[in-house]
């Protein structure tokens, strides 16, 4: 029985189609991007190379290469991959598992790491993946509740769902822990500390009490750049 009902799980998120990543999704998603150029200026990106990872359908590459960075998106499922080719050609769109490490070599100008970082059930190597194959990483993700640099709250997700980890495990590292790595890999930071980017559930402003508990939308913004090659 538990089988049949994941599979009809599965089929009635697959009949959301466009719905998927809209709602809430929406105005969240265009306040990070504004909060995004406030701190680059929008001529920032131009002739810069941008990977996004977890692109979801691909929104906020698009965004970037109107203003004419040459833009990658790594998307885990195939059937949101089909969708950024579909709506946008102009981008590079590969299906790619981001818990397998990064594909290739390059190292972009510009690693867009939005909403993915806690699907991740080793949210460290992923974090110190990214830092060695950029020069500029804008990094946002929910997190734990606490300034303990070596906290990570174990997550179970469900892997059937369309916004959820791949393999059912993810994360909740604490600001401190990803900061920590931050600086470790030779990054200097700034933290997004107002209320600009709050939308619905979704928080940047909230006070850290250590509770070391998380929640639906607790989450921080950072815009980093590396400080030695």
């Amino acid at each position: 029985m538990g089988l049949g009902i994941k599979t009809y799980l599965q089929w009635k998120l697959g009949q959301l189609g466009e719905q998927k990543f809209e709602g809430h999704y929406s105005v969240w998603r265009a306040r990070r991007i504004l909060a995004t150029l406030d701190h680059y200026g929008h001529r920032f990106f131009d002739g810069k190379t941008v990977l996004e990872v977890g692109a979801a359908f691909g929104a906020i590459g698009a965004t970037l290469s109107a203003l004419g960075a040459d833009v990658t998106c790594l998307e885990g499922r195939m059937s949101n991959v089909r969708v950024i080719r579909n709506r946008y050609p102009f981008l590079k769109a590969i299906q790619h598992d981001l818990g397998s490490g990064l594909p290739g070599q390059e190292v972009f100008d510009v690693i867009i790491h939005m909403g993915v970082l806690y699907h991740l059930p080793d949210p460290e190597a992923a974090l110190r993946a990214a830092c060695r194959r950029c020069r500029h990483l804008i990094l946002e993700t929910e997190v734990a509740d606490s300034d303990d640099p070596e906290l990570v709250v174990n997550v179970k997700e469900h892997a059937y769902r369309y916004d959820q980890s791949l393999v059912g495990q993810g994360s909740r590292p604490s600001p401190a822990f990803l900061e920590r790595v931050l600086k470790e890999e030779k990054f200097s930071f700034t933290q997004i500390t107002d209320a600009r980017c709050n939308w619905d559930f979704h928080t940047y402003d909230w006070p850290v009490t250590n509770s070391k508990q998380f929640r639906s939308g607790l989450r921080r913004m950072w815009f980093a750049k590396q400080t030695s090659s």
